[in-house]
């Protein structure tokens, strides 16, 4: 094998080996009860749950806000908590965090309700009721209105439970005319145009100001190319149904082509809590509660057909939870929580394909007696962490309580890589340079995560500067070698 095509190897089974460590063991569904409860962690400290297949090291990140008698959360198993590169998360729309240190860096003002960009891991985008669609930049704090949405009365992403595609490209909205009537909106981020619009006469019906009577929500899939409708009647009840201008009864869960808003096909008849994501074989699906049954199902948005992807006989998985497939660069999974806690109030990953395949996250602990406590657990972009929402079972009669946590596995660290991991480096994250103080003759090698090699440095000292400026915003690996002995830590660039 020629010199470079074995280092080349070398560095992808190295990150091979690293990013494979970021998920739990997979396997079968297994039913694991709930565990003796552990003590509700402090503010940016860590508890572990050792009940499930690899253990999970679940993190609390937000705490009560006394001057407005508040516990703020995120808002949803679909909306993104951090930013496209992990380095922030943000809490409601109310403020960015750090996402090593948990500090906050920014408050939002008027941002509500506020989406991260899926590309841009400094820009947050925001769907106002009036409209207006603005655009903010993290970095400088600094928010723009790109575009005015005119002629209704209200606008709205979902409403709740929409998203922007996985390239920042097309977004979904409703729009509430003065006559009832309701508009489907397919608005183009890029040109800040809308390009199509699907008229539903009367489509708002006895709804209110939230929402409206006949739909549940609308989204852009993630390739952009559909535009989902979840209607909210019962499929069972034809009385209830939406029939439109054409005569066309509408019900269940609907595909329109984005390019030109035509009617696709009706994926289910009825739809239950779900998320739009990609199975394994690449085909985009939206992943769900069945109403009625026991289990998760998936239906392609092709039409080309309907799978179980979770078979479970204890009925953990009745229609009670959230489904999220934030997880936009780890296309082939979706992130399912468990709510009662009766049903062992797990959270797990499911591979989108038949084989009954699952990795673990660990239990959420929530007392979950009402939807503030529901843990509407929510993916990273990368997939390796699971934000949820838990009051520890610290308050069963008190609905308002409820924290944020983040769900990833415990790594425990071997003798020889502890040795190797008494390096400080600082700051971390940091915008220009980076000192690493560690031991002497050790070698330094920085990759991103592709595998391109970065940055190669032989310590002469314990101290080592090393100038990261030129690189991009993102996170990068770095390798430090000492004799014998290999360890690996994180660097963010900002």
């Amino acid at each position: 094998m020629p010199k470079k095509t074995y280092v080349l190897a070398i560095i992808g089974l190295f990150f091979s080996q690293i990013i494979s460590a970021q998920f739990p063991q997979n396997g079968p569904y297994q039913s694991i009860a709930t565990p003796a409860l552990p003590a509700m962690p402090n503010y940016g400290l860590s508890v572990i749950d050792n009940s499930v297949p690899t253990p999970i090291q679940i993190t609390r990140i937000t705490e009560y806000q006394a001057q407005w008698d508040w516990y703020p959360t995120h808002e949803y198993s679909k909306t993104q908590v951090w930013n496209a590169d992990q380095t922030k998360y943000k809490v409601a729309s109310w403020k960015v965090y750090n996402a090593t240190t948990y500090v906050e860096e920014q408050e939002l003002s008027g941002m509500y309700p506020s989406y991260w960009s899926n590309t841009d891991p400094d820009v947050i985008w925001s769907f106002r009721e009036d409209g207006t669609i603005k655009k903010h930049n993290v970095s400088t704090d600094i928010t723009q209105v790109v575009a005015t949405i005119s002629g209704y009365e209200l606008v709205k992403l979902g409403p709740g439970e929409g998203n922007i595609d996985k390239n920042d490209h097309y977004v979904a909205l409703v729009g509430k005319k003065a006559n009832n009537d309701l508009d489907v909106i397919v608005f183009d981020l890029q040109t800040n145009q809308t390009i199509q619009t699907l008229t539903f006469a009367n489509g708002w019906g006895n709804g209110t100001d939230y929402a409206p009577q006949f739909i549940d929500w609308v989204s852009i899939s993630q390739s952009g190319d559909y535009v989902v409708v979840l209607w909210s009647n019962p499929y069972n009840i034809t009385n209830n149904w939406y029939t439109d201008q054409n005569n066309m009864q509408h019900y269940g869960v609907e595909v329109y082509d984005r390019a030109t808003m035509q009617f696709q096909n009706r994926i289910a008849d009825v739809g239950g809590h779900g998320d739009l994501g990609y199975a394994v074989d690449g085909d985009e699906v939206y992943v769900q509660f069945a109403v009625g049954q026991s289990g998760v199902y998936m239906q392609k948005l092709n039409g080309g057909g309907n799978t179980q992807v979770v078979t479970e006989p204890n009925y953990d998985f009745f229609a009670t939870g959230h489904v999220s497939c934030r997880n936009i660069n780890r296309p082939g999974w979706a992130y399912v929580t468990q709510t009662k806690a009766n049903s062992t109030g797990q959270i797990i990953a499911v591979k989108l394909d038949n084989t009954n395949t699952v990795e673990h996250f660990g239990h959420h602990f929530s007392s979950d007696n009402s939807y503030d406590k529901a843990p509407m657990a929510v993916a990273s972009p990368n997939g390796d962490k699971v934000c949820f929402k838990s009051d520890f079972g610290t308050a069963p009669n008190n609905n308002d309580v409820a924290y944020d946590f983040i769900a990833t596995i415990h790594n425990t660290v071997s003798v020889e890589e502890k040795q190797l991991n008494e390096l400080n480096i600082y700051p971390n994250p940091t915008k220009d340079f980076v000192t690493i103080k560690g031991k002497a003759n050790t070698i330094y090698t920085i990759y991103d995560y592709t595998g391109k090699l970065i940055f190669t440095k032989k310590a002469n000292t314990t101290n080592t500067n090393i100038d990261l400026s030129e690189l991009n915003s993102g996170v990068y690996l770095m390798r430090a070698t000492l004799n014998d002995t290999t360890s690996f830590s994180k660097i963010i660039k900002r």
